[in-house]
This record gives structure tokens, sequence and C-alpha cells, in this order.
């Protein structure tokens, strides 16, 4: 059987031994992958649904509002006739300007994101609640349900304004079957907010520096949506007694008998979703005769709810003495994630020190992080990236780009058999491409 035609769970450890007699760390890269298309099966599917959320703020006046509703036009457009949509708009007040209900012709919705002019503050959570609200009803019935939220600012007004209580809300509307996806643009809206609830709404963050970087990211998650073979996917890990693994990416975790159960992101055909392991190995377990070390198992449905049955993998190594071991070359692919993840670690230091103006600190854990990993093409790139924004002393837009970098390196989905190299990148779906700067198009 082609394993491109079905599902895999495949275990890389990064040396393909463990050291005889020791007790020891072995970083292990766990990657999930779902089949290729195949043109020939492709079947109905049940309809989206969306709920657009719009800020109309007055700061959004001008060209971002007016490219934020050029973007909604373009989802409207791209869903078919029996797809739900929803659109809602806010600044101090929050307005439902179309319930969620089939597309149709698409009259109602264009009409009313013709309506949309610029106000006053910014009533975020107000919005989304407003989004939320009218999805829940039809969830269940719906391949994905989801509020697709666009703001330049904070939740500076209504009822609820503090991110972790919005964040929470978001976290409890996924449970319901309804997720989030945010768009922050421009300098001066709430990162750290916007991330949050896509991460605890199960759903995805993007941001554009300017509104003419903001239409990628939104044809990027309609192409998403679209292309989804695995939701809801969870990889649980087992070991024998003794081995403690630790998740060494950023994704949400549930200890289920003391190893770690991980969510990791919905899962496009063709493409596969990732986690960096390490595994604390015992001396009694680095035996010469094959050791089964890790044991992984992965869940999941497709968009219409259906199992996906994944196979179970197991990792068995046996052991080298030491200076055989040191010889071993170790996996490229596992070294390349290693450093991804240290650099996303970097990056976020290096925000916590823009936070405090401190940019001799930045520039130091940059050139660090250029030397120890300037090897990786794409981390180079982001790097190089990154020290242009510092020399530039443009505080708001770097701590932004570190922070959607970081990100992204720790959870980023990644094309089957991803090269190094950044060669074939433009022939990548958007959703699976490295790009140098997060926020732009």
């Amino acid at each position: 059987m082609n394993p491109n035609n079905v599902p895999q769970v495949l275990l890389t450890p990064l040396k393909p031994a463990l050291i005889l007699g020791c007790a020891q760390k072995l970083p292990v890269l766990a990657r999930v992958q779902s089949p290729d298309p195949d043109p020939a099966t492709v079947s109905a599917r049940r309809p989206y649904h969306l709920a657009l959320v719009i800020d109309r703020s007055g700061s959004m006046s001008g060209p971002p509002l007016a490219e934020a509703l050029r973007c909604a036009r373009h989802i409207v457009d791209r869903l078919s006739p029996g797809d739900h949509a929803a659109l809602i708009d806010f600044d101090s007040r929050v307005r439902t300007l179309v319930p969620a209900a089939p597309v149709g012709d698409r009259k109602a919705l264009h009409t009313a994101l013709a309506g949309i002019h610029a106000g006053g503050t910014t009533d975020l959570c107000g919005g989304w609640q407003a989004g939320s609200a009218t999805l829940l009803p039809g969830a269940a019935e719906a391949a994905l349900a989801r509020v697709i939220l666009l703001s330049d600012g904070n939740a500076n007004t209504g009822e609820i304004t503090d991110p972790p209580a919005i964040a929470a809300l978001c976290a409890q509307a996924a449970a319901a079957g309804v997720s989030t996806s945010t768009y922050g643009l421009g300098r001066h809206f709430n990162e750290e907010l916007m991330v949050a609830m896509a991460r605890q709404g199960q759903g995805n963050h993007y941001y554009g520096d300017t509104a003419a970087d903001l239409f990628g990211p939104f044809a990027e998650e309609f192409d998403l949506i679209s292309s989804l073979h695995s939701r809801q996917v969870t990889l649980s890990l087992g070991a024998p007694a003794g081995v403690k693994i630790t998740l060494l990416n950023d994704y949400p975790v549930e200890m289920r008998d003391g190893f770690p159960s991980v969510r990791l992101p919905d899962i496009p055909w063709g493409a596969e979703a990732w986690a960096l392991l390490e595994l604390e190995i015992p001396a009694g377990l680095a035996l010469e005769s094959a050791q089964a070390i890790l044991q992984a198992g992965v869940s999941g449905v497709t968009p219409d709810g259906e199992p996906v049955v994944y196979p179970e993998a197991s990792l068995l190594l046996g052991a080298v003495s030491a200076p055989a071991w040191d010889v071993l070359l170790a996996d490229p692919l596992v070294a390349e994630r290693q450093a991804e993840l240290a650099v996303a670690q970097l990056l976020d230091e290096a925000r916590t020190a823009g936070e405090a103006g401190d940019w001799a600190t930045i520039e130091s854990l940059l050139a660090e992080a250029h030397s120890r990993f300037g090897s990786f093409p794409w981390v180079a790139e982001v790097l190089t990236g990154m020290a242009e924004i510092a020399r530039e002393r443009d505080m708001a837009r770097f701590r932004k780009e570190a922070f959607y970098s970081s990100r992204k390196m720790n959870s980023r989905l990644s094309a089957k058999g991803e090269a190094a190299g950044l060669a074939d990148e433009l022939d990548k779906p958007a959703f699976l491409r490295r790009k140098k700067a997060q926020g732009k198009a």
C-alpha cells in the first residue's frame, strides 16, 4: 500500500540508537500525516457555517476597513450556496447585520457589507459573542462552524474586557462546536489576546502589518478550511515504566495516566502536524537488544464527523557504546525542528526584552540565534527579517512579528517530505509555506 494514500504516524529519534547502560534524554519527532488528496474520491460535504465579525471602530477608518470588507467579500464569494454565513460588525455597539443562514445568492451579505462604516470604540468580546451565538444552534450540522474575527485594537469597551476571560469563552464555544480564528491588523491590536482566543478557540491566528497585508491570510484561512482531512486530532503517548515524556511544542496538553495527550492542529489533505518530544530514559532500558521506548496513538474525525483511523506507532531502539553513538548521524529533520523550537524560545526572550525597550539584548539574542541555527534556511530567513526590524527600532512591529513567528515555529503544519531548502515554497498551498515574516503578504 502506498503510504501517501493512507494516514500515517511516524516516530523519528534524533539518533537511531541509545547509549548503552546510561540514563539519557532523547529527542523524538512525532509526525501525523494525512493522505494525499484523491480527486476521484471527492464527495459531497456538509456545509460550512462561518460568522464574519468585523471591527468598524474609528481606528479602522479608511484603507483598513476597506481592505477588511474586500476580504469578507472574498470569503462570501467562495462559499457554496448551501453554506451558512453570518455578518456582525462592532464598535462600541454590536450589530448582527445578517444572522447565520444559507448563503444563497449572496445578495443579503453583499448589501450588508456595503453598509458598514467606521464608528467609535471597540467592544471586541461583544462582537465575538454575537458571532458565536448565531452559529451555536446549527454547529452540529456543520462540517465546520467558525467565527472569523478581525480587529485592529483592544477589547476596551463592553461587559467583558479581560483577555483571559475572553479566551475562556472561546474555549467554551470550541467545546460546543464553534471554533475561532483571529486576524490582528496594524501595530496597536492586543496580540496576546488575539492568539489566546484562536488557541483556546481551536482555530488559527494571523496578523497583517498593514491593510495591504490582510488579504493573504484571509485567503489562506479559507483554503485551509476547504482542504481539511482531520479535525480534533489528538496524539496520545505512552512509554514503559520509568520513562518520562515532555512535550517541547506549545500545544494544549492533558496528562493521562502520567503521559501527555496532545491536541494537534487540524490537518489538511497531503500535510502533517508534528510534535517534538523529549524522552528521559533510565539506564535500565538502554540495552543492546531493541526495546519499545515510546508508543503513539492518534484519534481524529473528518469534517463530517466520521472517525479517522490512524495506525498505532511504536519506537524500538537498541543501545550502542558511547563512542559508537557519537559517530551516528543526527536525523536532519529532527535537528531542523529542534532549531525551530529553540529559535521560537529566543524570539520570546527578545520580545520580553522589547517590553523594556532593551534593544541591546534583542540584538544579542538575534545574533546568538543566527550563530547557532543560521544553517537552517527558513530559520535564517526569519532571523534576518527580525534583525531588519530591530535596526529600524520599530518596537510595536518587532513585538508582534516576534510573537507570531514564535507561535508559527511552535505549531505550524508542514508539507509531507518537506525539504530544508525553500526553493519550492511557492508551489505549496499558502497554509504550508514558510514565510519570512508572518505579518507580510
